[in-house]
């Protein structure tokens, strides 16, 4: 379940589990996505963003448009776009 939006980083958590629920049956790629809630929910965001691309990047993940384009708006609060550039998080963009 999601946090309520007035919480700190609950677009960045809502979009993790999104993407989680939607990659489901490999259970290699869940099990980084709950390592970045885990990071999510100990005020790590910054850090959870970089895990969350880095683990996209590897297990290759596919990003809806709408999940890279909440991203790319929680890297900008974060001042972090450079997580989601060093990547190349678009390349996994589908749809």
């Amino acid at each position: 379940m999601s946090q309520p939006p007035e919480i700190p980083d609950a677009l960045l958590r809502a979009t993790v589990v999104a993407i989680a629920r939607r990659t489901a049956e490999g259970s290699r790629p869940a099990e980084a996505l709950h390592s970045v809630l885990e990071l999510i929910d100990n005020d790590e965001a910054e850090l959870a963003l970089d895990h969350l691309t880095r683990s996209v990047e590897y297990h290759r993940i596919p990003v809806l448009r709408e999940e890279y384009d909440r991203l790319i708006a929680e890297a900008v609060r974060l001042d972090s776009e450079d997580s989601l550039s060093e990547t190349g998080l678009e390349r996994f963009v589908t749809g």
